[in-house]
């Protein structure tokens, strides 16, 4: 049985400081002898654009249209590996899209999935991270339902298939936190609950006790709240140049979440805490709240109980439309506790890898997802997604199962029909 951990919120950032945010609630165990073989561990690298309809990279030069595919070669660019490699972390954009509709991203060669990656209404302009098993030739296959869309996709990292990979050194394993916000801007003293500023950078450094030294990324979801016009965020270590990527795109005024995990960097001079944290920045282009909530991080590999990753084919454990995993939408405060296929995993040691769905809001809403039937586990003050009313809008999600193999979805408000897909476990 593994020891269930806390992030404990310990200060805010300004732009030119770091916060002291996050630090284990029990002790950790010693480190663990380095990793020898480096299956299902995970390799970060330098965020890189891979395909982008509006400039012909990657892709043709024109819009998906419906019904439309792409076959996007991603092994060998990147920094990805030509081989050996069991799935890639991409972030995916949509942008102009003429209708209502989704995206799937799945392995080249295989079968489409009765899934989606990227939920969208017309016009819509957003992000969503998608953890993916590349298929032939180490590409995906990037599907348009509906309408004519553009479609951006970002690589931020890779999970090794097999051993071939361990001369490029240890690999990280994942480590699950209690969720806990770990910055918000409109309650940060030093700024007064102010908007961060247009163009302006924000570090965060992250309290993780005796792993502090340990972690090399780490798990985060980053929403934008009103933002005063359309725009992006950049999450990265903060080393060097900031990359021409973007983690979150978002409309004025519109709250706008997306999960992603980002490098982090060894503090350093004035960036630098007493206990060495590890630290990381997020620029944002236009002026707007900023939120962070913090699940979990990467390590390097010698850390103990740290779990790998196995990609699956997509799959869809739930929909209440249909009654497949629970019946009926989830009204204001509901609480719905899932139980996953007895394949992907019955203990607490699994975290499957999801894209959680929330179709036709009747009001803004959160929707949260934490392990079920810890008895000292209430709802986390964490949110997984934030859809506003009548939108149909999709965000991953790390999810922890419980002792008994267990997961809970809460709707805040309203009512809120669900679907959750699963991309793959680390157990």
């Amino acid at each position: 049985m593994r020891t269930l951990r806390a992030l404990l919120s310990t200060g805010v950032a300004l732009a030119t400081t770091c916060a002291l945010t996050a630090a284990p609630a029990t002790a950790q165990p010693p480190a663990a002898s380095a990793v020898v073989d480096v299956t299902g561990t995970y390799y970060p690298v330098a965020p890189t654009r891979l395909m982008d309809t509006r400039e012909g990279l990657g892709a043709p030069l024109a819009m998906i249209g419906p019904s439309g595919q792409v076959d996007l070669q991603v092994a060998g660019r990147g920094g990805v590996p030509a081989s050996g490699v069991g799935a890639v972390v991409l972030n995916v954009t949509i942008t102009g899209p003429t209708a209502d509709g989704f995206v799937t991203v799945y392995p080249a060669g295989q079968p489409r999935p009765n899934a989606s990656s990227v939920n969208f209404a017309k016009g819509w302009l957003g992000s969503n991270n998608v953890t993916v098993k590349l298929g032939s030739g180490g590409r995906v296959s990037v599907f348009n339902r509906n309408g004519d869309t553009h479609v951006v996709v970002d690589v931020i990292g890779f999970y090794a298939a097999d051993n071939t990979l361990a001369d490029r050194g240890i690999g990280s394993l994942y480590h699950p936190y209690r969720p806990t916000r770990i910055y918000d801007s409109r309650t940060d003293p030093d700024t007064g609950g102010q908007k961060r500023g247009a163009g302006s950078y924000l570090h965060l450094t992250q309290l993780l006790g005796g792993n502090n030294p340990h972690a090399r990324a780490l798990v985060v979801n980053i929403t934008v709240v009103d933002p005063e016009q359309d725009g992006f965020v950049t999450a990265w270590s903060g080393a060097g140049e900031r990359p021409a990527v973007s983690t979150v795109n978002f409309r004025a005024g519109t709250v706008t979440p997306n999960l992603t995990i980002v490098q982090t960097r060894p503090c350093d001079g004035e960036l630098c805490s007493p206990e060495g944290a590890p630290t990381f920045s997020i620029y944002t282009s236009a002026r707007a709240h900023i939120v962070v909530d913090g699940f979990g991080m990467m390590d390097d590999g010698t850390v103990l109980f740290g779990r790998r990753f196995e990609p699956l084919n997509p799959t869809r454990i739930v929909d209440s439309r249909t009654g497949l995993g629970t019946s009926g939408a989830l009204g204001a405060g509901d609480i719905r506790k899932v139980i996953p296929p007895s394949a992907m995993g019955t203990t607490e040691d699994v975290v499957l890898a999801m894209n959680v769905t929330a179709v036709a809001p009747t009001g803004q809403t959160v929707l949260t997802v934490w392990p079920a039937d810890w008895p000292d586990y209430g709802v986390p003050a964490a949110s997984n997604l934030n859809p506003a009313r009548g939108q149909t809008v999709s965000g991953a999600v790390f999810g922890e199962l419980g002792p008994y193999g267990k997961f809970n979805v809460r709707n805040h408000a309203g009512s809120v029909n669900v679907v959750i897909d699963v991309a793959g476990r680390f157990y």
